[in-house]
């Protein structure tokens, strides 16, 4: 087995150093797989950094009581009978009955956020950002919320607070400033802090005093939701059966905070893995065609050497052996170029889309995993392997009698 392996390694170190004499395959190889690697990566950074704003939001000992049928928080709506009731559950410790909006907003223009990008400005369309209705509650349950430039909002005046991605991606929400809603332009709303939430997904919204939504018409005793903290030692399942028997909450649910935003998180990011999965399987198949030619190249460059190896007895392990590890290399060395490419490129990129029911904004930056580019590496390393199989069997039949006529 120590020959074998030597052999391999001696056989291996020569089709390395051939290299030099047949560049054009084997750079079409690497070349190819890196494109690959790059774009499967790039698809999969967008999903990637939705999926670390969810994650850097939930906590263990929080969980959401939201109507029964209600996909999102928008959707959802508790009548003022819900919202106490919940409040005089003895099993939270914390209630924040929070109401959720759309509140439309024109995005940064391309220079404003990104100095080096010119071209035409992108227009006044409007995103729709989360504004959301809170209490002190809110401000209890969420620790991590914490005000970073200003003040906080004061009970029973039209001011807000705005996350520090949504001030970073649209126009208008500087601290001091002064924002109207379409649908409500009797109401001025002024720009009092920004705060970070520990790079959840409250960064990408605007808080706002609950009561102060009664200039939208918004009774202040119902809510969207009810963000709640559990008692320690509280089992969530038999709350929920609890709440589920009661008649002052029918219609409703209790979810941990974590499953609620795995749900939005699945709807959001799915597509996008499924799409950088097409992308990237269409373009491994390019370069297992470059591979196929490298390999067969190889080979037809080293043919006389080859069918002199197997006629003096050498068997066709190690050949084929030394084939697949070259083209394993050369693969590998492209899937490196195409991770270290799309982590210079992408990583750490600001980036903002509707996501989830409603189309809400979610400002987030794009995040080149170390598990995506392991898959993508491993990946690349198989269709170099996948492009070796032709000319291995080739190469392990050779005959050196038949290579002798050839050259001749």
């Amino acid at each position: 087995m120590g020959r074998t392996l030597a052999l391999i390694a001696l056989l291996t170190a020569s089709n390395l150093a051939s290299l030099r004499a047949r560049p054009g395959p084997s750079l079409a190889l690497a070349v190819c797989t890196a494109c690959a690697v790059g774009v499967f990566l790039a698809t999969m950074a967008l999903a990637s950094g939705i999926e670390r704003v969810l994650a850097a939001t939930v906590r263990p000992e929080r969980a959401v009581v939201a109507s029964s049928v209600a996909k999102a928080e928008a959707t959802s709506l508790l009548q003022p009978h819900q919202v106490m009731a919940v409040r005089d559950h003895e099993d939270f410790a914390i209630v924040s009955p929070e109401t959720v909006l759309s509140f439309p907003l024109p995005r940064r223009e391309p220079e404003e956020r990104f100095p080096w990008v010119r071209g035409e400005p992108a227009g006044q369309a409007l995103s729709r950002l989360t504004q959301r209705g809170v209490t002190g509650a809110a401000f209890q349950l969420r620790p991590e919320v914490q005000i970073v430039d200003g003040r906080r909002f004061e009970p029973g005046k039209w001011e807000m607070i705005v996350g520090i991605r949504a001030a970073r991606e649209f126009d208008g929400l500087a601290v001091g400033a002064t924002v109207r809603h379409r649908d409500a332009p009797h109401v001025d709303w002024t720009v009092v802090g920004h705060f970070a939430a520990g790079g959840g997904r409250h960064e990408s919204e605007m808080w706002v005093d609950k009561a102060a939504l009664a200039a939208y018409g918004w009774p202040g005793e119902s809510a969207s939701i009810a963000w709640v903290a559990l008692n320690d030692g509280v089992s969530l399942a038999a709350i929920d059966s609890a709440l589920r028997g009661s008649p002052r909450l029918a219609g409703t649910r209790l979810v941990a905070e974590r499953e609620f935003f795995e749900q939005f998180g699945d709807r959001a990011t799915a597509p996008l893995r499924t799409f950088a999965a097409i992308v990237g399987a269409v373009m491994a198949l390019g370069a297992i065609a470059a591979g196929i030619y490298a390999a067969a190249t190889a080979v037809a460059m080293r043919r006389m050497e080859i069918a002199t190896l197997r006629a003096i007895g050498m068997a066709g392990l190690p050949i084929g052996a030394a084939i697949v590890l070259e083209a394993a290399l050369v693969a590998a060395a492209g899937g490196l170029l195409g991770i270290v490419a799309a982590s210079i490129a992408f990583d750490g990129v600001a980036a903002t889309g509707a996501v989830g029911p409603g189309g809400r904004q979610l400002a987030y930056d794009l995040s080149v995993s170390a598990e995506a580019s392991l898959v993508a590496l491993a990946c690349a390393i198989g269709v170099g392997l996948v492009g070796t199989i032709g000319a291995v069997v080739h190469a392990t039949r050779l005959r050196a009698a038949s290579a002798l006529r050839t050259m001749a």
